[in-house]
């Protein structure tokens, strides 16, 4: 765990909005995938100030159950899929038979997290796995996180530098908001200067295991399990008492 810092866990929240469709858009079956975008925020109460964002976050869920009811192919699904790095990895891990998706009722499959320079190592990620164990954890779901530097995923390269900026609220009252390019709101510019791979890549897989994530053979993919996360929750709740 890093730096104990209870204040700043207690102030943490998280917004997650879901985008779900009845009827496939683009690929068949696909409507058996719900995607989500999310944000972390410190709300400010003590300071009268509105909530600062803090941190963004990416994931989908597959439901396999429902998919095997109605014959779903899987592999074609996911091969539909593959132009992103996180499904180009599931394949390849399927292709290889180290993960049979039969076997889980759902899928969770984080894509990506983006956390401010600020909030870096200060169990920000703790608190983020916390949130999916709460919400999506149970018996026959595997939730399977895609562990892999910023700056070798072109995909949210182009999304962060291009295209995404980030809602900033100067004051409560009266509303004051401006907007600012993501790359400079998350300083991605420092990390896109880190051009060791080995180290970027044990530093993030480091993170990962502490989280309870154990990395799937020799891909970029990393399989949860609870038992840390259990931990770390009896240890935050002895000191609450």
């Amino acid at each position: 765990m890093d730096s104990k810092d209870w204040t700043l866990w207690g102030n943490i929240t998280f917004k997650t909005l879901g985008y779900r469709k009845n009827f496939d858009l683009v690929n068949d079956d696909e409507n058996i995938i719900t995607e989500y975008e999310g944000s972390v925020s410190e709300i400010r109460l003590a300071e009268q100030k509105p909530p600062i964002i803090i941190g963004e976050y990416g994931f989908s869920i597959w439901n396999i159950d429902l998919g095997l009811k109605f014959g779903v192919d899987f592999n074609k699904l996911i091969k539909e899929h593959a132009i992103e790095n996180t499904y180009a990895e599931l394949r390849d891990m399927i292709l290889k038979k180290e993960v049979n998706i039969n076997n889980f009722k759902k899928i969770v499959l984080i894509h990506t997290f983006i956390l401010r320079k600020d909030y870096r190592k200060r169990g920000i990620t703790d608190e983020l796995i916390e949130m999916f164990y709460r919400d999506f954890y149970c018996k026959n779901t595997a939730i399977i996180a895609l562990i892999k530097p910023f700056q070798d995923n072109p995909i949210d390269m182009d999304f962060y530098y291009k295209r995404k900026s980030v809602a900033v609220k100067e004051s409560i009252r009266p509303p004051e908001i401006s907007y600012v390019p993501a790359f400079e709101y998350y300083n991605l510019n420092e990390l896109m200067e880190k051009t060791d791979r080995e180290i970027n890549e044990y530093k993030l897989f480091a993170i990962a295991n502490r989280c309870g994530f154990s990395r799937l053979n020799d891909s970029y993919l990393f399989i949860y399990s609870p038992e840390k996360t259990v931990e770390r929750m009896m240890e935050k709740r002895e000191h609450q008492k």
